[in-house]
Protein backbone atom coordinates (compact mmCIF):
# COMPACT_ATOMS: atom_id res chain seq x y z
CA UNK A 1 0.00 0.00 0.00
CA UNK A 2 3.17 2.32 0.73
CA UNK A 3 4.33 1.77 -2.49
CA UNK A 4 0.68 2.95 -4.44
CA UNK A 5 0.70 5.55 -2.33
CA UNK A 6 3.92 7.06 -3.71
CA UNK A 7 3.02 5.98 -6.95
CA UNK A 8 -0.18 7.89 -6.57
CA UNK A 9 1.90 11.03 -5.21
CA UNK A 10 3.77 11.36 -8.67
CA UNK A 11 0.28 11.35 -10.42
CA UNK A 12 -0.53 14.30 -8.13
CA UNK A 13 -0.61 16.59 -11.44
CA UNK A 14 -3.18 14.19 -12.84
CA UNK A 15 -5.04 14.31 -10.21
CA UNK A 16 -5.57 17.36 -9.65
CA UNK A 17 -6.32 18.18 -13.53
CA UNK A 18 -9.10 15.44 -13.41
CA UNK A 19 -10.41 17.09 -10.10
CA UNK A 20 -10.70 20.57 -12.05
CA UNK A 21 -12.34 19.26 -14.73
CA UNK A 22 -14.84 17.07 -12.36
CA UNK A 23 -15.50 21.13 -10.59
CA UNK A 24 -15.59 22.29 -14.88
CA UNK A 25 -18.10 19.53 -15.94
CA UNK A 26 -20.07 19.57 -13.21
CA UNK A 27 -21.00 23.38 -13.53
CA UNK A 28 -20.52 23.46 -17.68
CA UNK A 29 -23.56 25.78 -18.92
CA UNK A 30 -25.47 26.50 -15.63
CA UNK A 31 -25.84 30.01 -14.83
CA UNK A 32 -25.46 30.17 -11.27
CA UNK A 33 -22.68 27.73 -11.61
CA UNK A 34 -21.05 26.70 -8.44
CA UNK A 35 -23.95 27.89 -6.14
CA UNK A 36 -25.92 24.78 -7.29
CA UNK A 37 -23.82 23.29 -4.76
CA UNK A 38 -24.65 26.11 -2.07
CA UNK A 39 -28.12 25.76 -2.96
CA UNK A 40 -29.16 22.07 -3.10
CA UNK A 41 -28.72 21.45 1.00
CA UNK A 42 -30.32 25.15 1.44
CA UNK A 43 -33.32 23.91 -0.39
CA UNK A 44 -33.19 20.66 1.84
CA UNK A 45 -32.38 22.57 4.48
CA UNK A 46 -35.61 24.77 4.03
CA UNK A 47 -37.88 21.88 3.46
CA UNK A 48 -37.20 19.93 6.51
CA UNK A 49 -37.40 22.55 8.61
CA UNK A 50 -40.67 23.52 7.43
CA UNK A 51 -41.65 19.75 7.76
CA UNK A 52 -40.27 19.00 11.57
CA UNK A 53 -40.37 23.03 12.74
CA UNK A 54 -43.74 23.90 11.49
CA UNK A 55 -45.67 20.68 10.57
CA UNK A 56 -44.57 18.18 12.83
CA UNK A 57 -43.11 20.03 15.53
CA UNK A 58 -39.73 18.65 16.75
CA UNK A 59 -39.30 21.20 19.36
CA UNK A 60 -35.51 21.50 18.35
CA UNK A 61 -34.44 24.96 18.90
CA UNK A 62 -33.48 26.40 15.13
CA UNK A 63 -33.68 23.33 13.49
CA UNK A 64 -32.29 24.79 9.95
CA UNK A 65 -28.47 24.85 11.99
CA UNK A 66 -29.47 21.61 13.29
CA UNK A 67 -29.55 19.91 10.28
CA UNK A 68 -27.08 22.01 7.81
CA UNK A 69 -24.16 20.67 10.43
CA UNK A 70 -24.93 17.05 9.74
CA UNK A 71 -26.45 17.08 6.24
CA UNK A 72 -23.27 18.60 4.59
CA UNK A 73 -20.67 16.01 5.71
CA UNK A 74 -23.15 13.48 4.82
CA UNK A 75 -24.03 15.01 1.32
CA UNK A 76 -19.78 14.82 0.82
CA UNK A 77 -20.15 11.06 1.46
CA UNK A 78 -23.43 10.82 -0.80
CA UNK A 79 -22.35 12.65 -3.18
CA UNK A 80 -18.94 10.93 -3.66
CA UNK A 81 -20.54 7.60 -3.28
CA UNK A 82 -23.14 8.42 -5.81
CA UNK A 83 -20.98 9.99 -8.99
CA UNK A 84 -18.09 7.80 -7.79
CA UNK A 85 -19.89 4.44 -8.31
CA UNK A 86 -19.60 4.93 -12.58
CA UNK A 87 -16.56 7.09 -12.91
CA UNK A 88 -14.85 3.91 -13.97
CA UNK A 89 -16.91 3.60 -16.68
CA UNK A 90 -17.91 6.94 -17.52
CA UNK A 91 -13.89 7.64 -17.99
CA UNK A 92 -13.35 4.06 -19.84
CA UNK A 93 -11.82 6.06 -23.00
CA UNK A 94 -8.60 6.62 -20.76
CA UNK A 95 -8.93 3.49 -18.88
CA UNK A 96 -7.95 2.11 -22.29
CA UNK A 97 -6.21 4.29 -23.64
CA UNK A 98 -3.15 4.82 -20.96
CA UNK A 99 -1.84 3.70 -17.79
CA UNK A 100 -2.47 5.26 -14.82
CA UNK A 101 -3.14 4.04 -11.88
CA UNK A 102 -6.97 3.46 -11.78
CA UNK A 103 -7.87 4.57 -8.23
CA UNK A 104 -7.34 8.60 -9.38
CA UNK A 105 -10.36 8.32 -11.22
CA UNK A 106 -12.36 8.50 -8.30
CA UNK A 107 -10.20 9.74 -6.25
CA UNK A 108 -10.64 13.04 -8.37
CA UNK A 109 -14.39 12.68 -7.66
CA UNK A 110 -14.25 12.41 -4.10
CA UNK A 111 -11.64 15.32 -3.77
CA UNK A 112 -13.99 17.64 -6.29
CA UNK A 113 -16.43 17.28 -3.72
CA UNK A 114 -13.97 17.84 -0.78
CA UNK A 115 -13.58 21.09 -2.64
CA UNK A 116 -17.30 21.54 -2.92
CA UNK A 117 -17.49 20.44 1.44
CA UNK A 118 -14.85 23.10 2.39
CA UNK A 119 -16.71 25.63 0.60
CA UNK A 120 -20.02 24.85 2.17
CA UNK A 121 -18.72 24.98 5.21
CA UNK A 122 -16.94 28.80 4.75
CA UNK A 123 -20.92 29.54 3.64
CA UNK A 124 -21.69 28.02 7.06
CA UNK A 125 -19.35 29.92 9.47
CA UNK A 126 -20.73 32.60 7.82
CA UNK A 127 -24.46 32.32 9.16
CA UNK A 128 -22.88 30.91 12.62
CA UNK A 129 -21.22 33.89 13.33
CA UNK A 130 -23.76 36.05 12.35
CA UNK A 131 -26.60 33.59 14.52
CA UNK A 132 -24.13 34.38 17.61
CA UNK A 133 -22.44 30.86 17.45
CA UNK A 134 -18.87 30.58 19.29
CA UNK A 135 -17.90 27.10 17.03
CA UNK A 136 -14.25 28.75 16.71
CA UNK A 137 -14.28 26.68 20.12
CA UNK A 138 -13.87 23.95 19.13
CA UNK A 139 -13.18 24.25 15.11
CA UNK A 140 -9.34 22.65 16.01
CA UNK A 141 -11.21 19.18 15.61
CA UNK A 142 -12.91 20.26 12.33
CA UNK A 143 -9.60 19.12 9.93
CA UNK A 144 -8.79 15.57 12.34
CA UNK A 145 -12.99 15.09 11.52
CA UNK A 146 -12.94 15.74 8.13
CA UNK A 147 -9.54 14.10 7.85
CA UNK A 148 -11.02 10.40 9.67
CA UNK A 149 -14.30 11.35 7.44
CA UNK A 150 -12.19 10.91 4.00
CA UNK A 151 -11.46 7.54 4.52
CA UNK A 152 -14.39 6.31 5.00
CA UNK A 153 -15.37 8.15 1.68
CA UNK A 154 -12.43 6.96 0.17
CA UNK A 155 -13.02 3.34 0.97
CA UNK A 156 -16.69 3.39 -0.17
CA UNK A 157 -15.80 5.22 -3.58
CA UNK A 158 -13.32 2.46 -4.52
CA UNK A 159 -15.34 0.00 -3.23
CA UNK A 160 -18.61 0.82 -5.60
CA UNK A 161 -16.69 2.01 -8.42
CA UNK A 162 -14.95 -1.12 -8.73
CA UNK A 163 -17.78 -2.88 -8.00
CA UNK A 164 -20.17 -1.31 -10.58
CA UNK A 165 -17.69 -2.39 -13.23
CA UNK A 166 -18.85 -6.04 -13.20
CA UNK A 167 -22.36 -5.54 -12.02
CA UNK A 168 -23.92 -2.66 -13.65
CA UNK A 169 -26.95 -2.45 -11.75
CA UNK A 170 -25.21 -1.52 -8.44
CA UNK A 171 -25.20 2.02 -9.47
CA UNK A 172 -28.92 1.88 -9.32
CA UNK A 173 -28.99 0.39 -6.25
CA UNK A 174 -26.56 3.10 -4.81
CA UNK A 175 -28.95 5.57 -4.95
CA UNK A 176 -31.39 3.23 -2.42
CA UNK A 177 -28.36 2.47 -0.22
CA UNK A 178 -27.61 5.57 0.19
CA UNK A 179 -30.97 6.79 1.40
CA UNK A 180 -31.46 4.27 3.82
CA UNK A 181 -28.24 5.33 5.44
CA UNK A 182 -29.43 8.92 4.69
CA UNK A 183 -32.31 8.07 7.12
CA UNK A 184 -30.48 5.70 9.15
CA UNK A 185 -28.25 8.56 10.55
CA UNK A 186 -29.28 11.30 13.09
CA UNK A 187 -29.45 14.29 10.57
CA UNK A 188 -32.97 15.37 10.10
CA UNK A 189 -33.57 14.20 14.23
CA UNK A 190 -31.55 13.47 17.36
CA UNK A 191 -30.34 10.13 18.07
CA UNK A 192 -32.67 11.08 21.48
CA UNK A 193 -35.76 10.38 19.66
CA UNK A 194 -35.22 6.83 18.55
CA UNK A 195 -36.14 3.76 20.79
CA UNK A 196 -33.29 2.32 21.80
CA UNK A 197 -34.27 -1.16 20.60
CA UNK A 198 -34.29 0.30 17.39
CA UNK A 199 -30.94 2.21 17.79
CA UNK A 200 -28.66 -0.60 15.82
CA UNK A 201 -26.46 -0.91 19.03
CA UNK A 202 -24.39 -3.13 20.50
CA UNK A 203 -23.69 -2.91 24.35
CA UNK A 204 -20.73 -3.61 26.18
CA UNK A 205 -21.86 -2.51 29.57
CA UNK A 206 -24.51 0.12 31.21
CA UNK A 207 -22.12 2.67 30.23
CA UNK A 208 -20.61 2.16 27.14
CA UNK A 209 -22.22 2.27 24.13
CA UNK A 210 -21.01 1.55 20.44
CA UNK A 211 -22.85 2.72 17.54
CA UNK A 212 -22.26 0.73 14.43
CA UNK A 213 -23.23 3.37 11.66
CA UNK A 214 -19.89 5.81 11.91
CA UNK A 215 -21.83 8.32 10.56
CA UNK A 216 -23.89 8.44 13.51
CA UNK A 217 -20.66 9.18 15.31
CA UNK A 218 -19.42 11.79 12.99
CA UNK A 219 -23.06 13.72 12.92
CA UNK A 220 -22.39 14.21 17.25
CA UNK A 221 -18.66 15.58 16.81
CA UNK A 222 -19.89 18.18 13.98
CA UNK A 223 -23.03 18.52 15.65
CA UNK A 224 -20.70 19.21 18.94
CA UNK A 225 -18.72 21.57 17.08
CA UNK A 226 -21.10 23.78 15.45
CA UNK A 227 -24.93 23.47 16.78
CA UNK A 228 -24.37 22.24 20.42
CA UNK A 229 -22.02 25.57 21.57
CA UNK A 230 -25.18 27.43 21.51
CA UNK A 231 -27.33 24.75 22.88
CA UNK A 232 -25.35 22.86 25.67
CA UNK A 233 -28.04 21.00 27.23
CA UNK A 234 -27.87 19.17 24.66
CA UNK A 235 -24.15 18.09 23.47
CA UNK A 236 -21.77 15.83 24.53
CA UNK A 237 -18.93 14.34 22.34
CA UNK A 238 -18.99 10.72 21.77
CA UNK A 239 -17.48 8.37 24.18
CA UNK A 240 -14.15 7.41 23.28
CA UNK A 241 -15.22 3.88 22.89
CA UNK A 242 -18.17 5.31 20.51
CA UNK A 243 -15.67 6.87 18.42
CA UNK A 244 -12.85 4.48 18.44
CA UNK A 245 -15.57 2.11 17.04
CA UNK A 246 -16.39 4.76 14.57
CA UNK A 247 -12.89 4.68 12.88
CA UNK A 248 -12.31 1.07 13.51
CA UNK A 249 -15.13 0.11 11.53
CA UNK A 250 -14.20 3.35 8.97
CA UNK A 251 -10.55 1.70 8.54
CA UNK A 252 -11.93 -1.75 7.84
CA UNK A 253 -14.36 -0.22 5.14
CA UNK A 254 -11.37 2.00 4.01
CA UNK A 255 -9.05 -1.23 3.36
CA UNK A 256 -11.71 -3.30 2.02
CA UNK A 257 -12.20 -0.73 -0.61
CA UNK A 258 -9.00 -0.50 -1.49
CA UNK A 259 -8.27 -3.87 -1.87
CA UNK A 260 -11.21 -4.80 -3.94
CA UNK A 261 -10.45 -2.10 -6.23
CA UNK A 262 -6.45 -3.15 -6.27
CA UNK A 263 -7.81 -6.64 -6.76
CA UNK A 264 -10.35 -6.03 -9.78
CA UNK A 265 -8.31 -2.97 -11.17
CA UNK A 266 -6.48 -5.41 -13.64
CA UNK A 267 -9.60 -6.48 -15.33
CA UNK A 268 -11.49 -3.14 -15.87
CA UNK A 269 -10.18 -2.50 -19.21
CA UNK A 270 -11.90 -5.67 -20.89
CA UNK A 271 -15.24 -5.61 -19.07
CA UNK A 272 -15.57 -2.01 -20.36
Amino acid sequence: MIANIRKLFSYRELIVSLTKKELKVKYRGSVLGFFWSLLNPILTMLVYTFVFSIVLRGGIKEFAIFLICALLPFNFLSNSVNYGASSIIANSNLVNKIYFPREIIPLSIIFSNLVNFFFELVALFIVLGIMGYKFYMFLYLLPILIFIQFFLVVGMTLLVSALNVFFRDLQHLITIIMMVWFFGTPIIYPLSMVPERFQFIIKINPMTIIKINPMTIYTAYYRNIFYYIKYPEGAGFPLLWETLSALGITLLIFFIGYFVFKKLEPRFAEEI
